[in-house]
């Protein structure tokens, strides 16, 4: 069945004035009810390309349509609205594309030096056809926005193959990014893009496409690269501060770009390979032909509607259970126990019964195991214990048990946790959370790790940096957890 999408405004655009005329739930008019731009409009052969969406990606979706009209219409001229006329009519929107520090000034780093643009206007008299007049097939969600747009425009079905983002650099630019270029690699060379929107949760799919392309990486990322999982690589330059017609000049000469699907990767497509993880499912119209989606299924069905980190500080972070997720999802540990210390309200109960032939759910608290029972629904695997894990004795059954300690957090209880798990299980692999958060926490650990008594196996989760709000304002000093294999 298709998605049913949330409701939408549909604006109307007429003499520089901008009207909502009605909420639907598909932009654009369903491909049965035929209705196309008027003839009369065409006729004039004067056109305006506008979108209602101004990041760098939405703009950068439809930069093919200048070429694409004038080869279709002949003669015809192709403006854009200013910046200025943007502005005028966005202006109590633009908090929509807060990552920019002017949205509106988008539309001029995807189409400058277009030589199928006859200008930018800062007035526009009469309708503008922009984004939202498209046609849409609603048993069919994966046609990119420009031939939804195009089809509208009265495109035939084979006018509408070449739709792929185009970008049209100077003389000035090119020479510039090929200095910068040359003076990093070899002339073979990738890009890395992690964007600020990025939660870290599929660094796995990434991971495997940068193995496979091993040469220097250009790479922008919103954290230090040597505190991610793609440390590892043959760094070229870090662009994140480049101007962005720079960056896109490197990206599109490139041999891959990998990262997670944002506007920047789309932008690429038609000079380089690029593979982005991702994030809308479906993607409908933002489709761009050629992107390669990197997609882990299993992973993303067990993290949907899972309770973050940021949201309640009595679990951890969408990226510590996929990190989790990543290690245990082998056929190593399914027909394993887990004994998770301090299961709290169960937010993170719901990924681990899925890994695990069964979990065993300690808590102090029987109005936190009432709470997580209901949160779970219908799950036949966990056993609820309550239990004083600090005055009563330990008294598990299943010595080969895997153990996740997130209890008390400073020194003495965690070391009770930390003795009693190797002192009543067969040298456990013991997780842990709040590593970088809690200064006891990461010196007791260092300390056992020092004594030989664990090896850490794996940092997981979230990186060094990462500022909690809802853990007393915390920011982390180290990884958020680790998995360590008693010795």
């Amino acid at each position: 069945m298709p998605k049913e999408y949330p409701l939408q405004l549909f604006w109307r655009l007429m003499d520089n004035k901008l009207y909502g005329v009605n909420h639907v739930r598909n932009l654009g008019f369903e491909e049965s009810e035929g209705l196309r731009i008027p003839d009369e409009y065409l006729d004039n052969q004067e056109f305006v390309v506008l979108r209602t969406a101004h990041g760098i990606g939405d703009w950068g979706i439809i930069s093919a349509m200048p070429r694409l009209l004038k080869q279709k219409y002949p003669g015809c001229k192709v403006y854009l609205p200013s910046p200025i006329l943007l502005d005028k009519l966005f202006k109590e929107y633009a908090s929509q594309w807060s990552v920019w520090n002017n949205p509106f000034n988008n539309v001029k780093t995807i189409f400058d030096n277009n030589p199928y643009v006859d200008g930018y206007k800062d007035d526009i008299p009469g309708e503008v056809f922009h984004d939202h007049y498209r046609i849409y097939d609603k048993n069919k969600t994966d046609i990119p926005l420009l031939e939804q747009i195009l089809k509208f425009w009265q495109f035939e079905p084979d006018e509408l193959s070449d739709s792929q983002p185009e970008l049209y650099f100077s003389d000035e630019e090119r020479e510039k990014g090929d200095s910068i270029i040359n003076e990093y690699t070899d002339g073979e060379f990738g890009a890395l893009l992690i964007s600020d929107r990025y939660k870290f949760t599929d660094d796995n799919l990434i991971i495997d496409v940068l193995e496979s392309n091993q040469f220097p990486y250009f790479y922008y990322s919103p954290v230090p690269l040597h505190e991610t999982s793609f440390n590892f690589i043959d760094k070229a330059l870090d662009i994140r501060h480049m101007d962005m017609r720079t960056q896109l000049y490197i990206r599109s000469r490139a041999k891959v770009n990998v990262g997670n699907q944002s506007g920047a990767l789309q932008l690429v497509v038609r000079d380089s390979e690029v593979y982005d993880v991702k994030r809308q499912f479906p993607i409908a119209g933002n489709i761009v032909k050629g992107e390669k989606y990197l997609v882990d299924d299993f992973k993303r069905n067990l993290l949907e509607d899972v309770v973050d980190k940021s949201e309640s500080k009595t679990t951890t972070s969408l990226k510590f259970k996929a990190d989790f997720i990543d290690f245990f999802r082998n056929t190593d540990y399914v027909n394993k126990t887990l004994v998770e210390i301090g299961s709290s309200l169960g937010h993170g109960t719901k990924v681990l019964c899925k890994l695990f032939k069964k979990v065993i759910a300690v808590d102090v608290s029987p109005e936190k195991h009432d709470y997580a029972r209901e949160y779970l629904g219908e799950v036949n695997n966990v056993e609820f214990k309550q239990m004083d894990v600090y005055n009563q004795k330990w008294d598990f059954e299943d010595k080969d048990a895997i153990v996740f300690i997130d209890c008390v957090h400073d020194y003495n209880h965690l070391k009770s946790d930390i003795d009693n798990s190797i002192a009543t299980f067969d040298k456990p692999i013991i997780m842990f959370d709040d590593y970088g958060l809690f200064p006891d926490l990461k010196q007791l650990i260092d300390e056992y790790v020092e004594q030989g008594k664990l090896k850490i196996l794996k940092k997981i989760g979230e990186h060094k940096g990462k500022f909690y709000p809802a853990t007393q304002n915390k920011i982390l000093r180290d990884s958020e957890g680790l998995i360590c294999q008693t010795l």
